[in-house]
């Protein structure tokens, strides 16, 4: 398929003389469900959607490989197929246990035992999950191999021994591609148009699992099928072809469980209806019986913008592009490299960019690797240094790998710099308030923090990392979604930026041994982030994280930090509180924001695509959320400036000082409170706009208002003919305006009077000026209708203008919300807390110094001791009178790396927060915590 953002099926012609029906049907009909637990499954809101279900999926026996004549020959014919239908099911109950087909326990993947799969090379895109799709069709066992196992063997010998890539290229070639496969000419030749149009678009996406659209379903065959029925305990149909499918309102739900799963996910819509196909058909003089489909959407677990985990869960799935500065056969592994990497948030657009030096260890790139954990990577197929790769395999979870071709899909930074500067000159991206329209390679037209990587002239691997990233988002459909209101940010794991240390460097040891974000299982218990998090927000949940990993250096900021909350904690409790009870019930705002930033380059779903379900009122519903959702950050926000005024109050007086840190976003609310009436939006599904919202809207509403008053003046003519004051205006049916005048005045009504219809004593007309005025009035009406389908698409370009001012807001929020958490943080301490004195070297004679007093462990707790308790220590180290480190001896179980954790703990929170567990806490400031190992002596 094409990695543009519409992937189209290739139109398919039939030979008449094959005698081959290419109807959609043929894989419709006959779709009974194995028992009656689908009819359940399936079943949709309303009689209507049920009887087109049942007359969808159930009939006949299955047997997706007949032919039939047309979709109006499969209805007339399907009541005699009933009588042979029972016959039929009762056969196949005979050879298969119903009962024992459950096929997500059943189901299992086994290694197929071939001697070319044996020697298959798989090439670093290829991983577990893809191996797992490529060979589906031979591990099936028990009930499932003898259901389907002899049709697979004789139908799909090009799977096995035969397989080929699209390009004819074998396993053993080295250039060989698992992702695509070579169909060969006469299997294409025996398939129907609907299954041969199935088989082009999986042939080019063996390693994801197609949603195959058809109606108001989502089918999945062949090998998916045995995915779907194994991952979403779907129910087989009846036949031999392997077969299951879901309703259209099952697809977000469906999509996030195999994500999760780690599978890809291709989405192919169907973009014509029959009705549109015959229309085309007779327009054009084609051939074709298959309406068109395309590649809507691909999804991964990184590229998963939307679902229940995502509203469950704050963290991000990072998505982690990456190369280096050598190609993988280099022999100089001793010397430092330059890596490049490129951090992708899809659910916030957010894009963390920037390139470092690293050591033959990678202590940097473990660094990176351990804060975000990605999901899913991308890299250059086979050129990153062993070093780097055994970096990747050891410091992540399983992720996805996307091994990309170098150059042609993993671009080079020339290559990137002319992509991006060709996609934000073009006048079609929301991007005006950048001034990008009409510019061409333009540096000055791009976001600020691309403008200085290509700037800066030795940034390349940078570039490069981006450029592998725009690759990957562009063959997942995101790259119009993303950019035009992305936020790029520089990466600071090097704690560097403009020259100058601006936080203490973790590295991977001082993260993963200390627990600092997650325990040894990957959760949260017992860790330093649940110690602190009391966020109310998810945006506020993020922004704590990066705190924690990146501790303030700068002793200033450090002491703006501690001003801040120890207003929260004294004068500003009150307001604290009340901020926290105000946000606490807010959206994920970030993500609602950049899902709705995301429908300024309308992709994915495309507008042609046919769909049943009302997608346009769940939109709705998130455009109002958003707009209450940033109308409470900026009250709750504005309430605070009141402890502005209050001493060691500078950094609030940063953050909420309007037009440098608080957004002025009133007046933008305020046009669209003006607007709509929300709570009316929400209840009706659709915008009705306010006087002066629409000026297209308030012109039609005028026009409809003096062909209605016109209708009127004409009505009282009319009586005044007649004499008759009874005379008056009625609907019947789709007749409207329809005079009514008595039956005793039927003589007396003028000539031109047109006769309609007649109840008993009236008779009702039509004149020619009533006639006229009706045409104008449903003109008009049609006008007006088409307006306020349009309306809300309007208001939400509108408020994606503004796009910069609500990241901001959610921005300062975050902030907040994390202050006003790390203000609470002490009252969970037990024992003494104070706030602890931090101050920079004086000179070289100036020696680093840690003292304290009765230190507490910052996590332990004594619920966790049993009848223990934990003693406080008092540490000296450095200064007069001091050595500069401690060597601590002991049996094992003996306390020696609590000591060493409870340290570090201490030096990161004294950077962090405002109050630590201890009399008394005094240090200089640290600019990295590398944990140590004991020395056992």
């Amino acid at each position: 398929m094409s990695d543009t953002a519409k992937a189209k099926s290739p139109s398919v012609q039939e030979d008449e003389e094959t005698g081959d029906s290419t109807e959609d049907e043929d894989w419709k009909k006959d779709a009974a469900p194995e028992d009656d637990s689908e009819g359940e499954e399936v079943e949709l809101d309303d009689e209507e959607e049920e009887v087109v279900a049942v007359s969808s999926r159930k009939g006949k026996s299955r047997n997706s490989l007949s032919t039939s004549a047309s979709v109006s020959t499969l209805r007339s014919t399907s009541g005699l197929g009933s009588a042979s239908l029972g016959s039929t099911l009762s056969k196949k109950r005979k050879q298969v246990d119903v009962g024992a087909l459950d096929c997500a326990k059943k189901f299992s993947f086994q290694p197929a035992n071939t001697p070319e799969k044996a020697e298959m090379k798989v090439p670093p895109s290829c991983d577990r999950r893809e191996r797992i799709l490529e060979n589906a069709h031979l591990a099936l066992t028990g009930d499932l191999s003898e259901r389907f196992g002899s049709r697979q063997m004789e139908k799909f010998t090009f799977l096995g021994q035969g397989r080929k890539d699209a390009k004819g290229r074998r396993p053993a070639d080295p250039t060989y591609d698992p992702r695509t496969l070579f169909l060969p000419p006469q299997f294409l030749k025996n398939l129907t148009g609907g299954q041969r149009q199935w088989w082009e678009f999986k042939s080019q996406h063996m390693d994801k699992v197609l949603f195959f659209k058809m109606g108001k379903f989502y089918e999945l065959y062949e090998m998916d099928a045995h995915v779907g029925a194994k991952e979403l305990d779907l129910q087989y149909m009846k036949g031999d072809q392997p077969h299951c499918g879901f309703p259209e309102k099952n697809l977000a739900v469906n999509l996030e469980k195999l994500a999760q799963k780690g599978y890809r996910v291709l989405v192919v819509e169907q973009t014509e209806t029959p009705d549109q196909l015959e229309l085309r058909r007779r327009e054009t003089g084609t051939k074709d019986k298959v309406v068109r489909r395309e590649i809507c959407a691909m999804v991964t677990k990184g590229t998963l913008a939307e679902g229940e985990s995502l509203l469950a869960n704050p963290d991000p799935s990072y998505i982690l592009s990456v190369t280096e500065s050598y190609p993988c056969n280099s022999t100089k592994s001793q010397d430092g490299h330059t890596i490049g990497v490129c951090i992708i948030d899809v659910s916030t657009s957010k894009f963390i960019i920037g390139q470092f030096q690293d050591d033959p260890e990678r202590h940097v790139l473990c660094s990176i690797l351990s804060e975000i954990r990605p999901v899913e990577i991308i890299k250059p197929a086979k050129m990153l240094s062993a070093e780097t790769e055994r970096a990747l395999k050891n410091n992540t979870r399983d992720p996805l790998i996307n091994g990309l071709l170098p150059s042609t899909e993993f671009w080079d930074a020339e290559k990137t710099i002319h992509v991006i500067e060709q996609y934000y000159s073009s006048s079609d991206n929301l991007t005006a308030s950048r001034n990008t329209v009409g510019v061409q390679n333009n540096v000055s037209s791009l976001p600020d923090l691309l403008s200085e990587l290509i700037e800066a002239g030795d940034r390349a691997y940078a570039l490069s990392a981006l450029g592998g990233s725009l690759f990957y988002l562009k063959q997942v459909l995101l790259d119009d979604k993303l950019l035009p209101c992305a936020e790029f940010e520089p990466l600071t794991c090097s704690g560097l930026i403009n020259n100058m240390r601006k936080h203490m460097i973790l590295d991977a040891a001082a993260l993963e041994n200390l627990e600092i974000l997650e325990n040894a299982t990957g959760g949260l218990s017992g860790t330093l982030y649940e110690q602190l998090n009391h966020c109310v927000t998810g945006f506020g949940k993020r922004l704590l994280k990066r705190w924690i990993v990146r501790p303030l250096y700068d002793c200033k900021a450090i002491l703006q930090r501690q001003g801040a909350i120890a207003i929260f904690k004294g004068v500003g409790h009150e307001c604290a509180m009340q901020f926290r009870k105000d946000l606490c019930r807010l959206p994920d705002m970030e993500r609602l924001l950049a899902h709705l930033f995301s429908r300024c380059g309308e992709n994915g779903r495309s507008k042609s695509v046919v769909l049943y379900e009302d997608t346009a009122k769940r939109l709705l519903q998130q455009f109002t959320a958003a707009l209450r959702g940033c109308q409470q950050m900026f009250q709750a926000c504005s309430s605070i400036r009141a402890l502005t005024g209050t001493e060691g109050s500078s950094l609030l007086n940063d953050l909420l000082s309007p037009g440098k840190g608080l957004p002025d976003v009133s007046s933008v609310l305020d046009y669209f409170r003006d607007a709509f009436d929300w709570s009316e939006a929400d209840h009706n599904g659709r915008i009705i706009p306010l006087e002066g919202c629409d000026p297209e809207y308030d012109a039609t509403s005028c026009a409809i208002e003096e062909i209605e008053s016109s209708l009127q003046e004409y009505l009282k003519e009319q009586r005044k003919l007649l004499r008759d004051s009874s005379v008056k205006y009625v609907n019947v049916g789709k007749d409207t305006y329809l005079i009514e005048v008595s039956e005793s005045l039927r003589g007396s009504v003028p000539s031109d009077y047109e006769l309609q219809s007649t109840k008993k004593g009236v008779c009702r007309y039509w004149t020619p000026e009533v006639k006229q005025l009706i045409s104008e009035l449903s003109k008009v009406a049609t006008d007006k209708e088409s307006i306020l389908k349009g309306i809300l698409q309007k208001l939400i370009q509108r408020f994606i203008e503004h796009h910069s001012k609500w990241r901001q807001l959610v921005s300062v929020a975050a902030e907040i919300d994390v202050l006003v958490s790390l203000s609470i943080v002490g009252d969970y301490f037990e024992g003494p807390t104070c706030c602890p004195t931090i101050r920079e070297l004086c000179g070289p004679d100036d020696t680093p110094t840690f003292h304290a007093r009765n230190l507490g462990h910052p996590i332990i707790r004594s619920d966790s001791l049993g009848k223990g308790s934990f003693v406080p220590n008092n540490i000296n180290m450095g200064g007069p009178g001091n050595a500069s480190f401690i060597v601590l001896t002991g049996p094992n179980m003996g306390g020696k790396s609590t000591l060493l954790r409870q340290v570090c703990l201490t030096i990161i929170l004294a950077q962090v927060i405002h109050y630590l567990m201890s009399t008394q806490v005094f240090h200089h400031h640290i600019g990295q915590c590398c944990l140590l190992t004991a020395l056992i002596l």
